[in-house]
């Protein structure tokens, strides 16, 4: 094999195998596309809306996050799911409340096939006027955070 055939199979090579990693890099299409808050209705054993809850004063119910995640994946490695939620201490007429703060991650192996999965995330319902939620899903080639303000509202 003379020195120009090896240059042409060396350059055929690294053409192919550049082209297979540029087609590869754009693959996992997948992102978080928003976070809601529903709480638990122990009494309704249901899931509801916030302002639904039979209990207005936080009591009987559990904060339930929905983590939309929008894209498809299947790899070797699962994707993981982090959700953090927290609030500041607080001062009302009601009381001081103490800050606070719980993270939770999930491992997610397949998304759905029709393209958007909802990932619950089930914690203890604690009143706070201001609570900060933070989603975020890292991966083979998956980096993405969302961000939800809102609050754990109680009747005072």
């Amino acid at each position: 094999m003379s020195s120009r055939t090896k240059l042409r199979s060396w350059l055929l090579g690294g053409a192919l195998l550049m082209s297979s990693t540029a087609g590869s890099a754009g693959a996992p299409a997948v992102a978080i596309e928003g976070v809601e808050l529903r709480v638990f209705d122990r009494a309704k054993g249901a899931i509801v809306a916030v302002d639904e809850a039979s209990d207005p004063y936080g009591m009987n119910v559990d904060a339930v996050l929905l983590v939309k995640v929008k894209g498809t994946y299947e790899g070797d490695k699962p994707l993981r799911l982090k959700l953090t939620a927290s609030a500041p201490k607080e001062e009302s007429e009601a009381g001081s409340r103490r800050a606070w703060k719980t993270a939770q991650t999930r491992e997610l192996h397949v998304l759905a096939e029709g393209g958007v999965t909802v990932v619950p995330f089930l914690m203890t319902y604690q009143c706070a006027a201001t609570v900060k939620v933070v989603a975020t899903l890292t991966g083979p080639g998956v980096q993405g955070t969302r961000t939800l303000d809102t609050a754990f509202p109680c009747a005072e």
